[in-house]
């Protein structure tokens, strides 16, 4: 454990002094983002609460720039997401009920639009499109009206959505972000390591 605390300082040294081009995200620019996320996108509705947090990884590669005046740039980049997460959802009624578990694996391409006016600030808009891998797991209480097993189902499907964000560089290479809107979550937060 102590190695791997170690190579894990030992990389966090490399990114945060990392040489910088002067811009916070530009094109050729490489990112890797690591996040948790609140609220639930994925399985929602009507009594549909967060079971944990969702926890995200996501690269994004800036391949274009759009010149905008004489201070402001645009970036796009395009990449990918991975995120695991879960909700519940708990159904009583006098006295018996059932219980919703759900627990998902999305897979998805991610493209951004960013707005560099600022040597620290990087914000932008972005949307997603993957494919959603769910389970959903349902438990009857002892009281529930009818002889119906508990089960397990599998849910999959198509996942998109839309949102903006903004990451603070603290270093050339290391950022904390936030974004919301329809993502993996609905408000995300992490850490941001650009190379």
């Amino acid at each position: 454990m102590k190695k791997v605390s170690l190579l894990f300082a030992g990389l966090m040294l490399v990114f945060m002094t990392a040489q910088s081009q002067g811009d916070p995200f530009g094109k050729g620019s490489s990112a890797i983002n690591l996040g948790i996320g609140f609220g639930n996108t994925v399985y929602t509705g009507a009594g549909y609460k967060m079971g944990w947090p969702t926890i995200s990884a996501s690269y994004e590669y800036g391949i274009v720039e759009v010149p905008m005046g004489s201070s402001l740039k645009g970036i796009v980049s395009v990449g990918g997401l991975v995120g695991f997460g879960g909700s519940k959802y708990d159904y009583s009624y006098f006295g018996w009920g059932y219980d919703v578990k759900t627990t998902f694996f999305v897979v998805a391409a991610r493209g951004n639009y960013h707005f560099i006016f600022h040597p620290k600030l990087d914000t932008y808009a972005g949307i997603i499109l993957g494919y959603r891998f769910g389970n959903s797991k349902v438990t009857y209480s002892s009281g529930y009206p009818s002889t119906a097993p508990d089960y397990s189902a599998n849910d999959n499907a198509f996942y998109g959505g839309a949102y903006a964000g903004a990451r603070w560089f603290f270093t050339p290479a290391f950022a904390v972000f936030s974004e919301l809107g329809w993502n993996v979550s609905i408000f995300t937060v992490g850490a941001t390591f650009k190379f």
